[in-house]
């Protein structure tokens, strides 16, 4: 059985070579901003869900927060390139842990989504900008 360990570090071992090709220059300042409220259509073999996120970008660093109907959390991420990647510290009924999302952001949406839920397997997401009214 892979832990959860393991599983961040084989997901940062494909993950940084992407984010090395993908970034513009030497960490040049990004030409779009992810703050504001977000919803994220995940899809796991435990089923499909969204997620209701809200983020905060300064320069390169993420802050902000997620909820589902099953939990809610902090979070703190990175944006480098066109690469984001965040970790939500959740809390469960079950107990705390951490859920990390790492996505490519793509003409207004974040795309090619990847969630590590740990213990708990994996999936997939996509993410668009709350629209008004929903």
């Amino acid at each position: 059985m892979i832990t959860s360990s393991v599983r961040r570090i084989l997901a940062l071992a494909v993950l940084l070579p992407l984010a090395l090709f993908a970034a513009p220059g030497d960490g040049a300042a990004q030409d779009f901003d992810l703050t504001g409220d977000w919803v994220l259509t995940v899809s796991s073999p435990n089923g499909s869900g969204t997620r209701s996120l809200t983020l905060v970008q300064k320069d390169g660093e993420l802050t902000g927060s997620i909820s589902s109907s099953m939990a809610t959390g902090d979070l703190t991420g990175s944006v480098e390139g066109n690469t984001v990647t965040f970790v939500a510290a959740i809390f469960m009924d079950s107990g705390a842990f951490e859920i990390v999302y790492n996505a490519t952001y793509q003409d207004g949406t974040l795309v090619d989504g990847v969630v590590d839920f740990g213990d708990y397997g994996g999936g997939t997401f996509t993410g668009a900008r709350k629209t008004e009214g929903g």
